[in-house]
């Protein structure tokens, strides 16, 4: 069986692997790619069985506004959803302590969110990177001594490091919400399943209009699990807004969704897909 290729932004042993895994299972082609605009370009341009595993928002650093502009930009489908609990690790080349590093290096947003284990080591240089994984590797590969990094328990796996610390973020509650997108394509109606979907919609510059569609869903008795909203390009005070509707039946949404329509200037579903648990 040919295993499914999935791009992710970062290396293996990345947090957006270990999402991958959690959603797939074990046997994937894992494509590397060092940004998520990488990341877009990869999945544009490879095949049609080809998907991507992408973060969306973090319950600590909150909204990915880029990743959100990329989905609307390419037209991408999201497909699906995972929930990751991020859990960072101090880690080095083996047979060293904390006491002997003198640098970490890490992605700055796993170094913000360990800022309270760091403090305790004011001396420590650190040294935001490009990706998680791809700072175990580096230290692993090029035999750095002293140089600790910040990463998953598979990247110490993987790149033979060991862990100095392991849970040193500093929110135990710490969950990063990532969407399964596919590429540009048709989405037929007669043939969405799930529980939950995405959507984006613009209304008219005027009081009362985003709260009339808001009022369709309050009627229907649907949950609106999250409300994001984004500058129209070129227009100031114009914005576009993104939805999370969570429903029952597949057949209820897409009747809300009908009458979402005549109350919007435009309005576009990116996926229908089955909510994740955390």
């Amino acid at each position: 069986m040919t295993p499914k290729k999935i791009i992710i932004q970062g290396f293996p042993g990345a947090f957006h692997e270990e999402a991958a895994i959690k959603y797939f299972g074990h046997e994937l082609q894992i494509i590397p790619a060092t940004t998520f605009r990488e990341l877009a370009e990869k999945l544009d341009n490879g095949d049609m069985d080809t998907q991507a595993i992408m973060a969306i928002e973090n319950s600590i650093a909150g909204s990915l506004l880029q990743n959100y502009r990329i989905l609307r930009e390419y037209g991408f489908v999201i497909c699906g959803e995972v929930y990751l609990r991020i859990r960072h690790n101090l880690m080095a080349l083996p047979g060293q302590t904390a006491d002997d590093l003198v640098e970490v290096r890490s992605h700055p947003m796993a170094i913000n969110q360990c800022l309270t284990y760091f403090r305790n080591y004011p001396e420590l240089t650190l040294v935001e990177s490009d990706d998680t994984a791809l700072s175990a590797k580096e230290i692993a590969t090029k035999g750095l001594k002293g140089i600790g990094g910040v990463a998953s328990v598979r990247a110490a796996e993987i790149y033979g490091l060991e862990i100095l610390a392991a849970g040193i973020e500093t929110s135990p509650h710490n969950y990063t919400r990532f969407f399964l997108i596919s590429k540009k394509k048709p989405i037929e109606l007669t043939t969405l399943k799930g529980d939950k979907a995405s959507i984006y919609l613009r209304v008219k510059d005027e009081p009362g209009q985003l709260l009339r569609v808001l009022q369709i869903l309050s009627r229907a008795n649907m949950n609106l699990s999250k409300l994001q909203s984004f500058p129209v390009l070129g227009k100031v005070g114009e914005y576009y807004f993104y939805l999370d509707i969570e429903f029952d039946k597949v057949e209820s949404f897409l009747a809300v969704y009908k009458e979402m329509e005549s109350k919007t200037l435009e309005i576009q579903i990116l996926g229908v897909y089955k909510k994740a648990s955390i």
